[in-house]
């Protein structure tokens, strides 16, 4: 343990969580369940300790400290300048010796992934992800055999890459600097992250550089990089190779077994059948546009956030992450059902209850139905 010195940029990451623990409505059991452009960190095991992580500016060094809710406060308040702390290097000197296959993930789901050992495998994966995002834009993380890790924002023929963990330290690429609007897109925990234009290069150049990274550990000279990273990404490079496999089932090894086939099948055109009954139809039929799998993670965060605020549930140390996963299947099938049919609402409680990482749900078929339609939208 180590003097950490009391920086200004965590000191208004302070502030921000004290602001957070007094309103009341923040998940506080989580790694991440406060966030900033300096690092981030949440509450260890329900207790009164909270763990941080905080990178430094120029990216060089990590911190993990542990602090009591007192401390935040004296932090936040100027009255505490040193607390202790453990240090990490984050700018490696050498890199790592070979440990496994490429894996590349750009889903939640078991088949959303691929760990290939044939070069011709990557390629078609990439060109697949490139193609499947000509609607939306779609998310790709990348680890080397070495162990390095880029997450790249695929749409149409634009892709900003911003490199997490590699021998050189953190990434991102810089293509038109006039640009000043930005694309949306989701990151893995279905939270939205603003693409700056500015940090896109075209799809060919992109392509390579990954090709490059998979090999050699950074985007290669046909990439100009700026050495910095989006706050929301800084915590993806406490995640290795080692860790993303543990968390999810065996990639498949071949493109075809993938869920990349099924992303780019197109949906077949509705029908028109003319209607032939003379019954007139007094009221119109709404039917509900599927959700995406990142909008459903998004709605089962903030359903759980809903619910853990008006006290109707207890979690685990299991993380939020893996029950918003688990969660998100069940609104799929039975969300929309739930919010109109009690029956339904009250065996998707009992359904809900039973997800790893929920200790209990106290809320009934009732209290679940009001949640479930205050938390359908941002």
């Amino acid at each position: 343990m180590l003097p950490f010195l009391i920086p200004d940029d965590f000191r208004a990451f302070m502030k921000e969580v004290v602001a957070d623990l007094d309103a009341g409505d923040h998940l506080l059991d989580a790694e991440d369940a406060f966030q900033h452009e300096c690092g981030y960190g949440g509450r260890v095991d329900g207790a009164d300790t909270y763990a941080f992580t905080y990178i430094t500016g120029d990216g060089v060094h990590k911190w993990s400290v542990a602090l009591r809710e007192a401390a935040i406060r004296n932090i936040a308040d100027g009255l505490l300048i040193e607390v202790m702390g453990e240090q990490h290097e984050i700018v490696r000197t050498h890199r790592r010796a070979s440990i496994g296959a490429p894996l590349l993930i750009w889903g939640e789901y078991g088949d959303d992934a691929l760990q290939a050992r044939a070069e011709a495998q990557v390629h078609a994966a990439l060109d697949s992800i490139h193609e499947s995002a000509a609607e939306h834009p779609r998310m790709l993380r990348m680890w080397s055999d070495a162990d390095d890790q880029v997450v790249a924002v695929v749409w149409r023929d634009l892709c900003a890459l911003y490199v997490v963990e590699s021998l050189g330290g953190y990434a991102t690429s810089t293509g038109d600097q006039s640009l000043t609007d930005a694309l949306p897109a989701y990151d893995h925990d279905g939270k939205p992250l603003l693409v700056p234009y500015a940090d896109c290069v075209s799809w060919p150049v992109a392509r390579s550089a990954l090709l490059w990274f998979l090999e050699r550990g950074d985007l290669g000279p046909g990439v100009v990089i700026d050495g910095r990273i989006p706050s929301m990404l800084l915590m993806l490079g406490d995640i290795d190779r080692k860790a993303a496999l543990a968390a999810r089932a065996e990639p498949p090894r071949e493109v075809s077994r993938s869920s990349l086939p099924r992303m780019l099948t197109p949906i077949p055109e509705p029908v028109q059948v003319e209607d032939e009954s003379t019954t007139p139809v007094e009221m119109p039929i709404e039917i509900a546009t599927p959700l995406r799998i990142e909008d459903l993670a998004a709605w089962a965060r903030r359903l759980i956030e809903l619910l853990f605020k008006r006290e109707l549930i207890e979690l685990g140390p299991t993380s939020l992450d893996e029950i918003s996963y688990h969660l998100g299947g069940l609104l799929q099938a039975h969300g929309a059902e739930a919010q109109h049919s009690i029956d339904t609402a009250e065996w998707l409680a009992n359904e809900i209850g039973a997800v790893r990482g929920v200790e209990k749900l106290f809320a009934t078929g009732g209290d679940l139905q009001i949640a479930l339609r205050r938390s359908r939208e941002a």
